[in-house]
């Protein structure tokens, strides 16, 4: 299901994030194409830190998963096409990566509030809410931190 992320991904990858109603459930403003690019190409393909995976189903790209380190934090982030959605693909793709691809721990995930759906994937994959942690950012997003490990 996972493997390593490639510059020929990318444009699969630009169009996920465009999908309006999957930016709105992540609250995320998607980036324009060369803004995506230099992102992707600089931070995360170009970072060897990084641990880039692409999701694959059906011989096809249905996301990403990926992490970093940011401070003295271990971060994760994913993302799904919305034609994957409730087919346990983003379950199934980060239980993979926190077990074969990043055993870092701990290991963090932020998420809005509002995206119950990606809630239930990191609680199935053994994250647990940080209390306390809920923050409303300048975008006026409440987000909370889970966690996967100690402390």
């Amino acid at each position: 299901m996972l493997r390593e992320t490639e510059e020929g991904d990318l444009p699969a990858l630009y169009e996920h994030q465009r999908d309006p109603e999957a930016a709105r459930m992540a609250a995320f403003t998607p980036r324009d194409l060369p803004a995506f690019l230099h992102h992707w190409r600089t931070r995360i393909l170009g970072d060897p830190r990084v641990r880039a995976r692409t999701i694959v189903v059906d011989e096809r790209i249905a996301g990403f998963v990926s992490s970093w380190t940011q401070g003295e934090a271990r971060l994760i982030a994913y993302w799904v096409a919305r034609e994957h959605w409730g087919r346990g693909v983003a379950t199934a793709a980060l239980a993979e990566f926190v077990e074969r691809v990043d055993p870092m721990r701990p290991l963090d995930a932020f998420v809005a509030t509002s995206n119950h759906g990606s809630v239930r994937v990191l609680e199935k994959c053994g994250f647990g809410l940080v209390a306390g942690s809920a923050e409303t950012g300048p975008d006026g997003v409440e987000e909370v931190r889970y966690r996967l490990g100690s402390p």
